[in-house]
């Protein structure tokens, strides 16, 4: 049976539409959703090595010996034993934890210097106390006078000392109250020596006026029983 013009219009129609709804159908379809990847997680930096702490070390080690050299510790006992005990703990951790060694020296220095602060000027009043002992001892037997250059050199050891003290040189003028001390002792011992010697020489030159006077006596003594 042959369609008619009117029939295949209404096909084509039919199939026009049919194509539209597919493509819009096609056209709406949603898009797969895609996940993305998740980004790697970086590593976490490592920490940079710490060097070994030899700076703190050596400063620790300077001022301990400072502190042995003048027994300082009698003067702060309890500071002294901590910075020690820090000490210890800087050398044991030196080399293997480098962060806590620095730490370590870092708490014995601020341990020793207390010592030094507190140490030091009590050790130089000890110092000056016994240079001012000798001195007076000097005075008193006249060594200025008797033992003039002697004196003069004691004396400015003993000036020195103090300027150094007040300059805060603490070690120097440890020193220089020791060599104070010794030198008035010397002057004072060779001032006592000359002065024994003067007072011998006077006893002896009074003996001989003595036996003179006697032996005038007796002479005169003589003369006028020789005159009877």
């Amino acid at each position: 049976m042959r369609r008619t013009r009117k029939g295949w219009r209404l096909w084509l129609i039919l199939l026009v539409a049919a194509a539209a709804v597919t493509a819009v159908s096609c056209a709406t379809k949603p898009a797969p959703v895609v996940t993305p990847e998740p980004e790697p997680t970086p590593e976490p930096a490592a920490a940079p090595e710490v060097p070994k702490p030899d700076k703190e070390y050596k400063a620790a080690k300077d001022l301990r010996a400072t502190v042995t050299e003048f027994g300082l510790d009698r003067y702060e006992a309890d500071a002294f034993k901590a910075a020690e005990a820090s000490f210890a703990d800087g050398e044991g951790n030196f080399g293997k934890d480098n962060a806590k060694s620095k730490a370590a020296f870092e708490e014995a220095i601020a341990g020793y210097q207390k010592v030094l602060d507190g140490g030091f000027p009590a050790l130089v009043a000890e110092r000056k106390a016994a240079a001012d002992d000798a001195k007076t001892i000097a005075d008193m037997l006249k060594a200025d006078v008797a033992v003039k250059r002697d004196y003069k050199a004691a004396l400015d050891s003993y000036n020195q000392a103090i300027k150094a003290n007040q300059a805060k040189d603490y070690a120097k003028s440890v020193g220089l109250f020791e060599q104070a001390e010794t030198r008035f002792t010397a002057v004072a011992d060779k001032a006592r020596e000359l002065k024994a010697q003067a007072e011998s020489s006077m006893d002896e030159v009074q003996a001989q006026l003595s036996d003179a006077e006697q032996k005038a006596t007796e002479a005169e003594q003589v003369k006028e029983e020789g005159g009877l």
